[in-house]
């Protein structure tokens, strides 16, 4: 009866969950107000072959181009980064400023890429910083919809990030692509409700004030997941708050993994910023976690509670998915997401044996034990 009881707690949870933060997706962006300066920070390493793509979406910007500007940074790329950023830079219509990052004893911050990101912060001129990634294509609305957040009191804005499921007709890049709809849908649905959780760090903005305010990144807790704890420092301070776009022209594309092995180590990367996340958020992903391990046992139990709690989880699920990829107008993801459940079964069970077996992670060529 205990384990039973627990079951249906759980999944009460999560189906109440899911309802509340898909509800809360639907709430309508601010209006357009002032368009600001703005400095786009794209920390680089060995991005030569993504940076026609990033540069290309940049390039159609619907936003003043006297009111940009891009700063990238190069961290120690060996395959002509830095040179390829100068020539794609000549056909902006804004300037681009290309600086190296400088590590070594005078530095603080570690070499992750919340080094090259802080140091591009800190030349950054704009009241409003961007940031995205080498690998990422942005929306023509995207600078002026994450902007349009920034409404008197937020210190923060973040935008979804989904793997470009176009590029490939592989049914794994459509599952990853619906993982990621559900991970940043519930964080955004959760951070309108009050509950800010986390971020994905190649899709959000800082308004320059409240990122010195609250130290910036030579003050906050260092974590290899560091805009995570940025971002925990500005949800918990008394002044700024977080908030989430989640309009098409906000969403940004990224290349995807299409492989589950790899995307397995990807969460296991993902979750060295857990310790940066609330208590709070600590619980909510535990739980969820937990659920998407053990929803398949819940048909061993009494068949009409069994029924009840896997339907409490698919339906939590669809819930937020289907509110978040709505909402960005993603179609052809339909048979991806009703299949959704096992895959995610099966990977965090892959997930749980990371754990244990604690791989090598190696980023942008850079290995992390």
């Amino acid at each position: 009866m205990i384990p039973a009881g627990i079951a249906a707690v759980v999944g009460a949870f999560h189906l109440s969950a899911a309802a509340l933060a898909s509800l809360a997706l639907l709430k309508r962006a601010p209006r357009q107000s002032e368009l600001p300066l703005i400095s786009i920070v794209v920390p680089a390493r060995n991005e030569a072959h993504n940076l026609p793509r990033l540069f290309g979406s940049l390039r159609k910007l619907n936003y003043p181009a006297d009111k940009i500007e891009l700063i990238l940074v190069n961290d120690d790329s060996t395959d002509g980064t830095a040179q390829i950023a100068e020539n794609l830079g000549r056909s902006l219509p804004f300037p681009l400023r290309v600086i190296p990052a400088v590590h070594g004893p005078e530095e603080s911050l570690p070499p992750t890429k919340t080094l090259p990101l802080a140091q591009g912060i800190d030349v950054a001129t704009g009241d409003y910083v961007l940031m995205t990634d080498g690998d990422c294509e942005l929306r023509p609305d995207w600078a002026r919809d994450i902007v349009r957040h920034f409404e008197p009191c937020i210190g923060m804005v973040c935008g979804i990030t989904l793997p470009d499921y176009d590029l490939t007709s592989d049914t794994v890049t459509k599952l990853e692509t619906v993982d990621w709809a559900l991970l940043l849908g519930a964080c955004a649905g959760m951070c309108r409700l009050g509950f800010p959780l986390a971020l994905v760090g190649n899709n959000y903005a800082v308004r320059r004030t409240a990122y010195h305010e609250v130290g910036s990144f030579r003050s906050i807790p260092h974590n290899r997941i560091d805009d995570i704890a940025l971002f925990k420092a500005i949800a918990q301070s008394k002044k700024w708050k977080v908030a989430f776009s989640v309009t098409p022209g906000s969403a940004a594309a990224t290349l995807p993994v299409s492989k589950t092995k790899t995307i397995v180590t990807q969460r296991y990367r993902w979750m060295e910023g857990m310790e940066a996340v609330s208590a709070s958020g600590k619980v909510f992903f535990g739980i969820e976690l937990i659920v998407h391990l053990l929803w398949p046992f819940a048909l061993l139990l009494p068949w009409r509670l069994g029924l009840w709690i896997a339907l409490a989880v698919l339906t939590g699920d669809w819930l937020v998915i289907s509110a978040c990829l709505g909402k960005l107008r993603k179609k052809g993801l339909f048979l991806a997401s009703a299949t959704y459940p096992l895959f995610a079964c099966g990977y965090a069970w892959r997930l749980v044996g990371a754990l244990f077996t604690r791989p090598e992670v190696t980023w942008k060529e850079r290995k992390f034990a």
